[in-house]
């Protein structure tokens, strides 16, 4: 188990260093025949990866100019947008005020109304009272009756006052309240136009987020191409490798490359040598077991047939 380990180490190894050799060397030795064959596929697969190399980069390319568009446009949306916010707020701000000053005098003529009320239903207290107190000839049912009278002569007079004030206050609120209506349709025109300018960057900006997210698709699709390119050059460059190294002929900037093929091919060999051996001693002890087990089951069965003899007798 140990050997084929070290074996299966060794050949990956040997596979790496002969592929190094094939990489390192390729272009600098003379081929014929199946070589020359490999050495043109290689060619097409460059030709093919550089061509997929520059559309990568166009891609990128694309991609940067539309995320910098992107950028742009929401620029240019985010200062659009504070402009709409601070001409919205530039209404808002007296509509607010108009509203106050509004809900202010609403509040007022509530309170003149239950005034109102509260003094009508007093003078018709005070009235049946007075009449109550005819009929008592006392002189505390004096004093309330001129109390009562007083008080009856008084109201109307509060009464006239109140309504006065509630008219003058009615006049203040039509205008407010036709001012109010109009500052709330300017606010809500304003907001219209923000939700619409929202509404249109939100839909461009989709627009732009898809076209990036094609082209990243497309891109990464491409990287993917130039992968499976790289990977399949492995095989043609690790039997061009192999080729070198049983000519002899190494990298002329890198010679070492030739070295390490050798270096590895002796260590396979190596170990493939002890494989071989440790199998034939396993072989060998493997067979004498086996005679040795077979020995002992015939001494066995003889034991057995001798003790079934004498049990006859």
């Amino acid at each position: 188990m140990l050997h084929r380990l070290r074996l299966f180490v060794a050949r990956r190894r040997l596979g790496k260093a002969e592929t190094t050799l094939g990489v390192l060397g390729w272009q600098q030795a003379d081929f014929e025949g199946d070589a020359q064959r490999l050495i043109e596929q290689l060619t097409n697969v460059e030709r093919e990866q550089a061509r997929l190399t520059n559309e990568s980069a166009r891609l990128g390319i694309t991609i940067r100019q539309l995320q910098d568009e992107r950028e742009t446009a929401r620029r240019q949306f985010e200062e659009a947008r504070d402009q709409l916010e601070a001409e919205r707020e530039k209404i808002t701000a007296p509509v607010a005020e108009t509203e106050r000053q509004f809900t202010e005098r609403q509040r007022l003529q509530e309170s003149f109304a239950e005034r109102i009320q509260a003094l009508v239903h007093e003078l018709a207290e005070a009235n049946r009272k007075n009449e109550a107190l005819r009929t008592t000839d006392t002189p505390e049912a004096r004093g309330e009756m001129m109390r009562l009278r007083g008080r009856a002569m008084a109201i109307p007079s509060e009464l006239a006052d109140i309504r006065l004030r509630q008219l003058q206050l009615n006049n203040e609120l039509r205008p407010l309240e036709e001012s109010l209506a109009r500052g709330r349709a300017a606010v809500a025109t304003e907001d219209d136009r923000l939700r619409a300018q929202q509404s249109a960057f939100d839909a461009a900006d989709h627009i732009r987020r898809h076209a990036i997210s094609e082209r990243e698709r497309e891109k990464h699709a491409v990287e993917k191409q130039i992968e499976r390119l790289e990977k399949a050059k492995d095989d043609p460059y690790r039997k061009i490798g192999q080729m070198l190294a049983d000519s002899g002929i190494a990298p002329m900037n890198q010679p070492e490359a030739l070295v390490a093929v050798e270096h590895a091919r002796a260590e396979v060999a190596r170990i493939e040598g002890a494989t071989a051996a440790s199998r034939a001693r396993s072989e060998k002890e493997h067979r004498a077991a086996l005679c040795y087990s077979c020995l002992v089951w015939v001494g066995f069965v003889l034991l057995a047939a001798l003790a079934f003899v004498a049990a006859r007798r």
